[in-house]
């Protein structure tokens, strides 16, 4: 069953029409809204561009794009994106990305960031999570590369390299030491696992050859 798509009511009618016309026009039409709105939506809302596309492939079938909401409305007037950040930020590290998935703009995360202790600290700790998570996945994919999921390690590497300094100032918090100690142990940590990939890679290719 496909996941609910946040943000305003007017999605399914928009999609249904973009499903039987094809026509973005169309479908602007029937919801009644500016293209200038739903363009904002779209860029900002990862799950309703996905299925908006799907739409104009075919792959989204009437009956789907009729039920994608559910009355599930993300209303950033009262926070009600928080948690929806949040878990996506744990989950991809990826500031962008997350704020798509709750729908929200880029700018609204970061200035309720800089207002709110509290926030920026679960920020942080999802971060965290995000941070270890990955790690987990990279070591797990060398230990036992599975070919039904590829993961692309190289940009991976990068993910736990430009996270390591929020890394590093939770993990000191956590474990009472110096967040300089704990950035060169990742930085240890990290260049092992780039030599890990480097020879797996290396072996891959001389199987190949």
């Amino acid at each position: 069953m496909r996941e609910p798509i946040p943000g305003p009511k007017w999605i399914p009618v928009f999609l249904e029409t973009l499903v039987r016309t094809r026509t973005v026009s169309a479908a602007m039409t029937a919801t009644a809204r500016t293209p200038g709105t739903i363009y904002a939506q779209r860029d900002r809302n990862l799950a309703f561009a996905n299925a908006w596309r799907e739409a104009l492939d075919g792959t989204l079938s009437v009956s789907t794009a009729r039920n994608v909401q559910k009355n599930l409305v993300v209303a950033p007037a009262n926070g009600g994106w928080k948690d929806a950040f949040l878990s996506a930020l744990a989950e991809n590290s990826n500031i962008k990305q997350a704020a798509q998935m709750a729908n929200i703009p880029v700018s609204t995360v970061y200035r309720e960031r800089s207002r709110s202790p509290g926030f920026a600290q679960s920020w942080q700790t999802a971060l965290f999570e995000g941070y270890t998570n990955l790690e987990m996945e990279v070591l797990g994919h060398l230990r036992c590369p599975d070919p039904a999921k590829p993961m692309d390690t190289a940009n991976a590497l990068r993910l736990l390299a430009a996270h390591r300094d929020s890394f590093a100032r939770e993990q000191a918090q956590r474990k009472n030491v110096t967040a300089a100690q704990v950035r060169a142990s990742i930085e240890r940590k990290v260049e092992k696992l780039r030599q890990q990939v480097d020879a797996r890679q290396a072996e891959e290719a001389n199987e190949a050859g």
